[in-house]
């Protein structure tokens, strides 16, 4: 569907407004975005319905856009009075609550005063941010309970302190006399995680609107504030959850035109988020936590009919687990006894090609059967519960509501432990690309605590079940897409993507007046000793005087190796990560440059991505070698095997890419604005050396470019 010329007059109007009410001066960068998103959803085709037709399939844009391009205003301009042209909804999601808030609290208030365009916003945050009802009332029950037999969550409630009980307390009033919205964000006073986690709307207690209406619970009601809104401020992990729900809280993907911004994040995100686990320790007590609970029900259910018969074949069903799973323990103990010289540092131990023993499968097969049994059974009592709910506010009420939210606990926990069994059920036939399995021991001295976890290889399948084959439309942006200056790594992962719709658009930053340095050295990373030895003799001629200096290394034994080797005089003027909180270092960083005295920052390769340390506060950053990971995760080691069965090379398919995107982003801490200017210093020579090493060169930036003989 081609742009009328009054959209894009719109756009570009609404451009030059915000331009000129800010006193800014145009950047051709931003405008390049604007440019490219407005191009690439202007091909949409639809159908009479307003709908993207089912075999229109280039509807999905990414721009990398670097630090300098002001890419928020630009997407978010374009977006907005595209969403209004196509009538739909904008969903706009982050990968960080700081992105989020910034949104929220600054840039979108900022256009709606200065860019002309009418539109309203809201931001929607992840149920872990509110307040539950009903699990508080339950934790203020079992706090009162002097018997530990009776509980119903024995693991947690015993371990609740009294200064917790009187937050519970405190909490659950403020909620019911509309003091407070039961927004974690909104609490009046300070808040520490573990009061927190006692009351917190996870998804297993959300009552999923339940309750009656003047009991409404603080998640469904800030659900409503969303859908009247053009622009809804989301996150990541957000947006995979609702869409995986089936879309409660989220307008309809076909109606949504999504921006994610970060979107680098987003394969990794995915993975996480289809991750399920089953921890056989958790099992056996949630069916001590099923017996207490129906007991309670048949408290309140004294004389329904097929209660007492529902309650008989739920003890018969969960005998029959707790013997698989003291079956399936033994099996896994043993098969950890017998390749534990196969684990990892994590005490990780993975499945070859994801296929698990043919004894343990047989036994994860009867688990999962009687896990679907048990789900079943408890869904029916919850919904004989639910039709004894009455609209009152009486203590028989509020004790239903409690018992009915505990036993969707149940159904939820069983779901995942289920969808875990049967995955594990039937690995040994299938040849698509398997999911990557494998075993975790908690404690080193304790195989009774192991838990079994099993993810997709890939999260191009997920991504394309859950939003491409279903949005509208979507942006993908971040300051790093590309790996090697091409866009195919990124597509591999997120599974779409096509050249025409791929924008890579350089910030207008300092790069002319800005070096990169690969210093004259005599040994390499993999001879860590003397490596190390070099740095501390490179580091004093390396550092900047009296601004900024940001040295990030790969692993937190040469941080602290060469730090404890440098003079005391040295050593005053580094502040070390770990020894604070991220954001007090960086404090304490700006106000030693302030004082105009020089301040080292000694980080991990965290600190190569969402550090923001503008001109003076940064003006060397020193790399200690290339940014390598050591594949010793199981879905590294997994991905590996997989690209190597199919003649791939994983050094060079997935090693070599993954370290040119972390190496931009650790170069990009050093030009923040257009002003900036500095050095980079790689203290790594096989960038020269090896044959990978030019590729990467070649990805960077148009530093200025130094190698030492």
């Amino acid at each position: 569907m081609a742009l009328s010329q009054e959209v894009k007059n719109d756009i570009q109007e609404a451009y030059s407004q915000w331009i000129k009410n800010n006193n800014l001066k145009p950047r051709s960068a931003q405008r390049q975005m604007i440019a490219s998103i407005a191009k690439s959803l202007s091909s949409i085709e639809c159908d009479e319905d307003g709908k993207r037709k089912d075999d229109f399939k280039s509807h999905v844009c990414l721009v990398e856009a670097g630090t300098g391009t002001g890419k928020t205003v630009a997407y978010i301009i374009t977006a907005i009075i595209l969403a209004k042209f196509f009538e739909k909804k904008l969903v706009i999601s982050t990968a960080t609550i700081a992105l989020q808030e910034q949104l929220v609290e600054r840039d979108l208030p900022n256009l709606q005063k200065t860019c002309g365009i009418d539109f309203s916003f809201s931001i929607a945050k992840g149920r872990k941010r509110y307040f539950c009802l009903n699990k508080a009332e339950n934790r203020l029950k079992d706090s009162k309970q002097s018997d530990p037999n009776k509980l119903l969550f024995p693991d947690e409630q015993s371990s609740l302190s009294d200064q917790t009980i009187d937050f519970i307390s405190d909490a659950k009033q403020a909620f019911l006399e509309g003091d407070w919205d039961g927004d974690k964000d909104s609490w009046p006073y300070s808040l520490n995680e573990e009061d927190w986690s006692s009351v917190v709307a996870d998804t297993a207690s959300y009552c999923g609107g339940k309750l009656p209406k003047h009991r409404e619970c603080a998640l469904t009601i800030s659900r409503k504030e969303l859908r009247d809104v053009d622009i809804i401020i989301a996150n990541h992990d957000l947006v995979l959850a609702d869409l995986s729900s089936g879309g409660n809280i989220l307008p309809d993907p076909s109606d949504t035109i999504y921006v994610f911004d970060e979107a680098h994040h987003l394969p990794e995100k995915t993975q996480n988020h289809q991750t399920s686990k089953l921890s056989i320790d958790n099992e056996r007590k949630r069916i001590l936590q099923t017996e207490k609970v129906l007991n309670r029900v048949n408290k309140i259910l004294e004389s329904n009919e097929g209660f007492d018969k529902l309650q008989k074949s739920i003890n018969q069903t969960d005998e029959a687990l707790e013997s698989c799973l003291i079956n399936l323990q033994n099996l896994i103990k043993d098969f950890f006894k017998k390749n534990i010289n196969l684990a990892n540092s994590s005490l990780e131990l993975r499945f070859p090609h994801g296929k698990v023993p043919s004894e343990m499968e047989s036994v994860f097969d009867e688990l999962s059967h009687c896990f679907n049994i048990k789900i079943s059974l408890l869904e029916n009592i919850s919904e004989k519960i639910n039709k004894s709910f009455t609209d009152d506010n009486s203590p028989e009420q509020a004790n239903r509501e409690a018992l009915s939210a505990t036993i969707d606990d149940i159904i939820v926990s069983s779901e995942i432990a289920s969808h875990l069994c049967e995955d594990y059920s039937d690995t040994q036939m299938k040849n698509e690309v398997l999911n990557v399995r494998w075993l975790r021991q908690l404690d080193a001295d304790d195989l009774n605590n192991i838990i079994a976890f099993s993810t997709p290889l890939l999260p191009s399948k997920s991504l394309n079940k859950l939003i491409w084959g279903n949005c509208f439309s979507a942006i993908l942006t971040s300051a790093t897409l590309t790996a090697l200056d091409r866009f195919d790594h990124f597509i591999e992962k997120i599974g779409i993507g096509e050249k025409k719709l791929s924008f890579k658009i350089l910030g207008q930053l300092n790069y002319s007046k800005s070096f990169f340095h690969v210093p004259s050295m005599k040994n390499i990373p993999s001879d860590g000793v003397h490596h190390t030895g070099e740095i501390v003799e490179l580091l004093p001629k390396l550092i900047s005087k009296k601004t900024g200096t940001l040295f990030l290394f790969s692993s937190r034994k040469q941080m602290e190796d060469v730090y404890e080797s440098l003079v005391d005089d040295l050593k005053d003027s580094i502040l070390l990560q770990g020894d604070r909180s991220k954001q007090k270092l960086i404090n304490m960083h700006k106000s030693i440059i302030d004082s105009g005295e020089k301040s080292i920052i000694f980080g991990l390769n965290s600190f190569s991505e969402g550090l923001d340390l503008p001109g003076k506060y940064c003006e060397v950053v020193i790399i200690s070698k290339l940014p390598f990971s050591v594949p010793d995760n199981p879905i590294e080691q997994a991905l590996g095997e997989w690209v190597e069965s199919k003649g791939g090379n994983a050094f060079y398919d997935i090693s070599v890419p993954n370290a040119s995107m972390k190496l931009l982003q650790s170069c990009g801490r050093l030009l923040r604005h257009e002003s900036d200017h500095g050095k980079i210093f790689l203290l790594d020579r096989r960038i020269i050396n090896k044959s990978y090493g030019r590729k990467l060169l070649n990805a960077l930036p148009p530093y200025n470019l130094k190698i030492d003989n």
